[in-house]
């Protein structure tokens, strides 16, 4: 038999049984591998519902997500802050020297009743900017979005609680919006028929369980939503 001519009735493997003679009859084990789509669709197991949503979620309902407002809400009241702060500091302490009589004197640049009004005004916006920051504090421990496989509810409230779905209707027409530094720092507005929930965290996430929510879809699966009544 002259040398590359194949035995009658005898195969050889490519790849890792390179050279492993496969007879024709004889019986071979296989191995057979997981599909890929069957290694992905393995689903992470439903969040425990938060006290907020004690004794409120359905037999089959789990929460599937939560999202709160983004600490970039307190970078604006700071700024403000700051920059009111110079600025007082600047004019107060802005003096000029005049000659007077001959001599050099320090005169601070505003005086008297202007001096005064300058500083109520930045006292005002001062106590505003606080105000304003104080007010973004509790919103930001007290306010959530919690999505669940079957429902989305805002949750408000720091000692109490104020729980608020959302209809079908309106996450079917939600709209998301990212700036540049909202893709950056992973924060972004989501708008709704039943309101607007800025600067939370990953709205990407929040966005796409409004959709699936309103579109029935649970997990890889897709499901009648619950607002939808069957006609027999």
């Amino acid at each position: 038999m002259r040398p590359g001519q194949d035995q009658p009735g005898e195969l050889t493997k490519s790849g890792a049984g390179l050279g492993v003679p496969f007879q024709a009859g004889r019986r071979q084990d296989a191995t057979v591998l997981p599909q890929a789509a069957e290694s992905a669709a393995i689903l992470s197991p439903p969040q425990a519902a938060p006290a907020e949503l004690a004794g409120m979620l359905l037999p089959t309902e789990g929460v599937t997500f939560a999202s709160s407002p983004h600490p970039i809400i307190f970078v604006r009241p700071v700024v403000h802050f700051i920059v009111i702060a110079l600025a007082l500091a600047v004019v107060l302490g802005w003096q000029t020297h005049p000659i007077v009589r001959g001599h050099h004197v320090t005169v601070a640049l505003v005086t008297g009743t202007a001096r005064l009004a300058v500083l109520v005004a930045a006292a005002l916006l001062l106590l505003r900017e606080i105000g304003s920051l104080v007010g973004r504090l509790f919103h930001f421990l007290a306010y959530r979005i919690v999505t669940t496989n079957r429902r989305v509810f805002i949750v408000e409230g720091l000692f109490g609680r104020r729980v608020r779905p959302l209809g079908n209707t309106a996450l079917a027409g939600a709209t998301m919006s990212q700036g540049m530094l909202g893709r950056m720092f992973g924060y972004g507005t989501v708008t709704c028929a039943q309101g607007t929930m800025r600067d939370m965290r990953d709205p990407v996430r929040l966005y796409r369980e409004f959709e699936a929510v309103a579109m029935g879809v649970e997990g890889d699966t897709w499901k009648q939503a619950i607002r939808q009544t069957q006609i027999p």
